[in-house]
């Protein structure tokens, strides 16, 4: 196949979105296809850019946050009759990372979702149960998270984007990937520092990730199914990563959705996949089929 890969972007993930991108492609050129990497900029499509992506059979989108995974660009895709893209349409990528909008439309299908509020700047700092965790309303790769232990931690933070407050939640954490409508095999996340920050997410063994996690088969199963829900409930397509965190009693509670999860070495969906017996190339492969899919619909 011909395919088209977008990256790098402006946000504040550009650098794991380089490393995706790069990986994807050197997957996809071992395999003999052919490969065409793109820095895109939002709003940067030239002619030539448009005529590439629109023979290709698909275009990969390697981006993530910004207007790379917002729904933006799927939007602009799509006004240029461009639909063979990867991932999600732009309503559901939207509603995907407006991460209280999520939770509310999961809630809605009966998912269990941590309770919390949004800060906007300007405002007062609003009631909170301590300790607390704060991260950007739409924000990825735990860019800007912030665990306060008490409100003298935030004395003198004032948030520059709108930020959602949750209870923090001191259980185990999980992440579970859905792949063309089947949930792959559950990761439990346990960050050495005890805190799944950036650092945390990209420092080669900053993190122990186990998978399958270490839990009962009825639990993962469970934890499986409400996963495929969250991912129904906000009109998910082809794969994403839903990330999950238990309370004192072990029930797990649901944080986000990430539609574009990241292809990096120690990216968690590439993980789970591999552990269901997928091996990197196939599994970009098998997303970029599903793309090209609708080119030829």
């Amino acid at each position: 196949m011909e395919i088209i890969i977008l990256f790098g972007g402006v946000s504040a993930e550009r650098a794991v979105s380089l490393t995706s991108g790069k990986r994807v492609a050197a997957a996809l050129a071992r395999e003999g296809h052919e490969i065409t990497l793109f820095d895109y900029r939002f709003g940067g499509f030239s002619e030539d850019l448009l005529q590439t992506c629109r023979r290709a059979d698909a275009v990969f989108l390697a981006l993530h946050g910004g207007a790379g995974e917002d729904g933006r660009l799927q939007a602009e895709l799509e006004r240029r009759g461009i639909y063979h893209y990867t991932g999600s349409a732009p309503e559901a990528s939207r509603l995907a990372m407006d991460k209280a909008a999520a939770k509310a439309c999961v809630a809605a299908a009966g998912v269990p979702v941590a309770s919390g509020v949004v800060w906007q700047p300007g405002e007062p700092l609003p009631p909170l149960a301590f300790p607390a965790v704060l991260k950007p309303l739409s924000g990825g790769s735990s860019v800007g998270l912030i665990l306060a232990e008490n409100a003298t931690r935030l004395a003198t933070f004032s948030p520059m984007e709108p930020m959602l407050c949750e209870a923090y939640l001191p259980g185990a954490e999980y992440t579970v990937g859905v792949l063309r409508g089947r949930a792959l095999p559950v990761v439990e996340i346990c960050p050495q520092s005890g805190r799944y920050d950036y650092a945390a997410k990209y420092t080669e063994g900053a993190t122990l990730e186990l998978c399958p996690a270490p839990m009962p088969p009825q639990a993962a199963e469970a934890l499986q199914q409400t996963a495929l829900l969250a991912f129904e409930a906000l009109g998910l397509r082809d794969y994403a990563r839903l990330d999950f965190k238990c309370d004192g009693s072990g029930r797990p509670y649901f944080l986000e959705a990430n539609t574009l999860p990241g292809m990096t070495g120690t990216s968690l969906l590439p993980l789970a996949a591999a552990t269901a017996g997928i091996p990197f190339p196939a599994l970009v492969l098998e997303i970029c089929g599903m793309a090209a899919a609708r080119k030829r619909t």
